[in-house]
């Protein structure tokens, strides 16, 4: 028997897929260190899911046409394929299948940004509004600046210090470092960024 199943979580969002073992089996596939979903990969890795099965199949064809229409129900699904093909949930977009701009992105010349000279830079993480000082540079961003302050930058590179010294999973330990500096946070709205550069 195919059972398709639906793993929620609590912000919401919602994978639906199918398998011919134990669901609790295919569930401990999801959180392998190596995975095909990279956002239910994190998601297992911080939330604790509620997990449903929704209808049993024997045949192949019926299981696909049934975790199609799940997924095309779902509010925020975390899904991507679907019988080994992309889901457009928004038709305006063009697939990844007719999408050159990996091809052409390679071709064109890196932009050469500018230095940045004074101002005021916001964290990504924790949103507070601090001066330019307070931020490593990053020459790879048109900023000029890290997304992250250095407090949040040091305490993600302690987290997995630490991880690494008691042999344990450094994904987890970063995304433990996130949520605590996003707890933070004193504002519901991110400033705005204020940065003038040199000509």
């Amino acid at each position: 028997m195919i059972q398709v199943y639906r793993i929620s979580f609590p912000d919401g969002s919602a994978y639906v897929g199918q398998t011919r073992q134990r669901v609790s089996y295919r569930l401990a596939q999801h959180r392998q260190s190596s995975p095909c979903n990279s956002i239910l990969y994190r998601k297992l890795l911080i939330m604790k899911p509620t997990v449903e099965i929704l209808s049993r199949h024997r045949k192949q064809e019926t299981a696909d046409r049934e975790e199609k229409k799940w997924i095309m129900r779902l509010e925020r699904p975390i899904n991507r394929y679907v019988e080994g093909r992309q889901i457009n949930m928004n038709p305006a977009a063009p697939s990844l299948s007719r999408n050159r701009w990996r091809k052409e992105r390679n071709r064109r010349e890196r932009p050469k940004y500018p230095r940045k000279a004074e101002g005021h830079y916001v964290c990504s993480w924790c949103w507070r509004k601090l001066p330019v000082s307070k931020f490593y540079s990053d020459c790879c961003r048109s900023v000029g600046l890290s997304s992250r302050c250095k407090r949040c930058s040091e305490a993600e590179s302690r987290a997995r210090r630490e991880a690494i010294k008691k042999n344990a999973d450094t994904s987890v330990a970063y995304f433990q470092a996130k949520l605590a500096c996003q707890a933070l946070r004193k504002t519901k709205t991110r400033p705005a960024v204020s940065v003038l550069y040199k000509k």
